[in-house]
């Protein structure tokens, strides 16, 4: 997940509200496994992760696509 702590507060609240979470342990969780999940740039994240799934599949053709929300399109992206 791209910048997820600019989405700390709706990530809290969506814990308390759609699963009954209280914000105390909302606030712990998120603290707890956002570190875990944050990926700082999304290109850089796909062209390692592209890389990790070729060396441990070298059977498999491993494309790094991008799915653009703003454009509704995948992007092919050169390595």
């Amino acid at each position: 997940m791209v910048n997820l702590y600019s989405k700390k507060e709706k990530f809290i609240e969506g814990l308390v509200e759609t699963a009954g979470c209280n914000k105390e342990f909302a606030e712990e969780h998120f603290m707890n496994f956002a570190p875990m999940y944050e990926i700082g740039n999304e290109i850089d994240f796909l062209l390692s992760e592209a890389a990790r799934l070729r060396s441990r599949y070298p059977k498999i053709l491993v494309a790094p696509l991008f799915y653009r929300i703003e454009d509704n399109n995948f992007h092919l992206i050169k390595e």
